[in-house]
């Protein structure tokens, strides 16, 4: 009996995990920062995964992580690490972690939560940006990486 092969064909891509927290400044930063990495800055090297479609078993992120074990890059909004935690119980261990919490310590700021999930004030546009670089250096250290 063969096994049926994936629709989805992720090779040697990696794979970005945002934080979805809705309604707080890190999971509007965390998301943005992914959609930079992965629409603009890496498109070809980077794929998004979803929470919500990874935790119900979407076959498409189940895939990402799946075909991409050793190339996946985290960014946790909050102590929770809710990405991070969701992926161990499926038997996988993120490559790498950009969490925004040190982030926000590192440049000495103060993020408030935004009245427009949509819509980041000008201090967060600067962490956002920081998440970016962050995310970005760790993808490009896991391109080669099998």
């Amino acid at each position: 009996m063969a096994v049926a092969k994936s629709q989805y064909q992720f090779p040697n891509k990696v794979v970005i995990a945002p934080c979805t927290g809705v309604g707080q400044a890190a999971g509007t930063i965390s998301r943005q920062a992914a959609y930079k990495v992965v629409d603009e800055l890496m498109p070809d090297k980077t794929v998004l995964l979803c929470l919500p479609a990874y935790t119900i078993g979407v076959e498409e992120d189940i895939e990402m992580v799946k075909q991409n074990p050793n190339r996946i890059v985290v960014i946790e909004g909050c102590s929770n690490l809710c990405m991070t935690k969701l992926l161990k119980e499926k038997g996988y261990k993120p490559a790498k972690m950009v969490y925004i919490p040190r982030v926000i310590a590192d440049m000495k700021v103060t993020v408030h939560k935004s009245e427009n999930r949509a819509k980041l004030g000008e201090v967060e546009e600067r962490v956002a940006s920081d998440v970016v670089r962050r995310v970005v250096d760790a993808a490009r250290s896991l391109e080669a990486k099998q």
